[in-house]
This record gives C-alpha cells, sequence and structure tokens, in this order.
C-alpha cells in the first residue's frame, strides 16, 4: 500500500492543469470535476422506431470519485458510459472532460481521448483479451498505440498484474484462467496507459459473489492508491453499496443519488467485502434538474399508494407534501 505522500502525489498527477482549463474558453465548469453533462440527449432512429435513450441528463463527477452507476435495461446507463469514453456522440447537450469539450474534437481527437485518457473494462472477457496472447502481452497491447510510450513495456505490464494480483499468471493464456482472473488482466490493460478515467460496464456481472468481492475491493484499492476515477455501469447492488457515490438512471435521466455515509466508509475501509453486511450504508437523495424537476421512483410511489399522473404538492412547515389528487 502507498502511503499518504504518495497516494497525494499520486492524485495530483490524475488532476487537470487549471491553467490549460482556464485558457480553454469553452470551458466555464468547475476543474474539480472530470466529467460535467448538461442536457445530454440521444436518439436512435431507424425507418420504423424512435428511441431517446437519453433525456436531457445532468451529471457531474469529481477526480477521483469511485461512482457506480445503476438502473433498469433501456435506461440509458450504457448510452452515458459510452458517450464518456468517446465512442458515442450524444443527439443534443454537452460533455466536458477532463476539461475540454468531448463532442467539439475532431475523430482524430476522440482517438487520443480513448487511448490517453480513459480506460475500458467490458463485461465480456473475449472483448477485453485476445485469446493467443499470454497474459503479460495483452496488457502492453494498447502501450504499442501509444506513440509516447517509451517505457519498458514488459516491465510495466509485469508490475500492473502484479498489481491486480496476478504475478503467478504472467505467462497463462486466458484460456488457462478463471472469469475473475481473466476480469482482472482485463483492469491492467485498462490501466496500461496510464488513464484518469478507468470505465467499466458490468465487471462482475458473469462471475461468482466471491470473485465479485475480489473484484470489488480491487476497484477500492486502485481508486484509494491511484486516485483514479472509476465510473462502473452495474446490476450488482452489493457492489453499488461499495462505492462511495451511486447515481440511478430511470428515462434517460438521472432520478436519485445515494452518497456514502462517513461511519459505513470507516468500516469498510476496516473489513473485508466478504465479512462485511451493507445495511443503511447510504444517504438517498432525489435530484432536481436545471429546471427544479424531480423524478419519483415507483417504490416511492407504491409506498405513498400513488397510482395517477396527477398529484398535490404543498408546503407544510417547511416541508413539500405530495398527495393523491
Amino acid at each position: 500500500m502507498l502511503g499518504h505522500k504518495e497516494k497525494k502525489a499520486k492524485k495530483n498527477e490524475a488532476a487537470v492543469d487549471e491553467t490549460q482549463v482556464q485558457n480553454n474558453d469553452s470551458y466555464l465548469g468547475d476543474p474539480d470535476n472530470i466529467i460535467e453533462c448538461d442536457g445530454l440527449v440521444k436518439i436512435y432512429k431507424t425507418d420504423e422506431v424512435e428511441v431517446m435513450a437519453l433525456q436531457g441528463l445532468e451529471l457531474n463527477i469529481k477526480r477521483g470519485d469511485l461512482i457506480a452507476i445503476i438502473g433498469k435495461s433501456g435506461s440509458g446507463k450504457s448510452t452515458l458510459l459510452n458517450m464518456i469514453g468517446g465512442l458515442e456522440r450524444p443527439s443534443a447537450g454537452k460533455m466536458y472532460a477532463d476539461g475540454k469539450d468531448l463532442f467539439a474534437m475532431s475523430d482524430k481527437e476522440l482517438v487520443e481521448y480513448r487511448r490517453h485518457t480513459v480506460g475500458f473494462v467490458w463485461q465480456k472477457n473475449s472483448r477485453n483479451l485476445l485469446p493467443y496472447m499470454t497474459a503479460v502481452e495483452n496488457v502492453q497491447v494498447p502501450m504499442f498505440f501509444d506513440k509516447t510510450n517509451k517505457s519498458d513495456k514488459e516491465k510495466r505490464a509485469i508490475e500492473l498484474l502484479t498489481m491486480v494480483g496476478l504475478e503467478d499468471k504472467i505467462n497463462s493464456y486466458p484460456a488457462q484462467m478463471s472469469g475473475g482472473e481473466q476480469q482482472r488482466v482485463a483492469i491492467a490493460i485498462a490501466l496500461a496507459n496510464n488513464p484518469k478515467i478507468l470505465l467499466a460496464d458490468e465487471p462482475t456481472g458473469a462471475v461468482d459473489s466471491k470473485t465479485s468481492n475480489m473484484i470489488q475491493d480491487l476497484f477500492r484499492k486502485l481508486n484509494e492508491e491511484l486516485g483514479i476515477t472509476i465510473i462502473i455501469v452495474t446490476h450488482d447492488i452489493s457492489l453499488a453499496n461499495k462505492v462511495g457515490r451511486v447515481v440511478m438512471i430511470s428515462d434517460g435521466k438521472i432520478s436519485t443519488e445515494k452518497i456514502m455515509k462517513e461511519d459505513y466508509r470507516n468500516k469498510i475501509n476496516e473489513l473485508s467485502s466478504e465479512s462485511f453486511a451493507a445495511e443503511d450504508s447510504h444517504e438517498e437523495y432525489s435530484v432536481l434538474d436545471k429546471a427544479h424537476r424531480v423524478q419519483i421512483n415507483e417504490d416511492m410511489l407504491a409506498s405513498a399508494g400513488i397510482d395517477t399522473n396527477k398529484v398535490k404538492v404543498k408546503v407544510v412547515d417547511g416541508q413539500i407534501i405530495i398527495t393523491k389528487e
């Protein structure tokens, strides 16, 4: 484990140059945020159907955050992840990544962004690993596409595999490793070019609960030691309970956020994932958008007996009360 000064140095390395941000005339946001989404809209069209995946989504993510994005299938969470990764452009809206207007970039600039700013971990290991290469060879692949990388690539790859606990699998092929081991190799690959943002799409979706716990602990370790921002799209509620911030997407917008309670954070740092039960771990908030609109989830509506699209809203003793018409 790194000492406090080393951790601080790592986090400073990941931080944006504020002078660079200030010189970017198009950027008017907070330099503490590594991601800023403003009114993101994404519409997928075919000859017969039009689907709105994102509907004016707004979201800020601070540098060094460990965040989970959750939501039902079709809610828009994977679309958001692809946009942060520079793989898709919106139909409307803006996104700033590391102080730069992501959607004002040319295709060539987006390639450089994906090469140096973000690292990807996909759910399917066939998308992460080349089956005819060993673990150490797989980790070196992204380095060969970075012309500025003059380091000893094999040495760097071994260091990364050691960091994810696979020093004994360096010369193993994917078929010789378990699903969890393959996923840890994928994480090492994602870190190969020292990205500022690690994007993980359902990283525990194809492994058992014990392996899931191991991967959860690894993400927390990397976030703490490297200061890297980690954004995870997941259905795994146990994983969501282990991150500092949970964002719920519903119908293409942020509906609620959960922020980890400080006493829970202290406990989870002392105990392993397998031995700690996540109960009352986060404080949940509904999110107001810029137009002061708020989404109320189905469970809350059901508990309040609200089954209509019209409600009464009034203020009582400083509290907003919503009741059936």
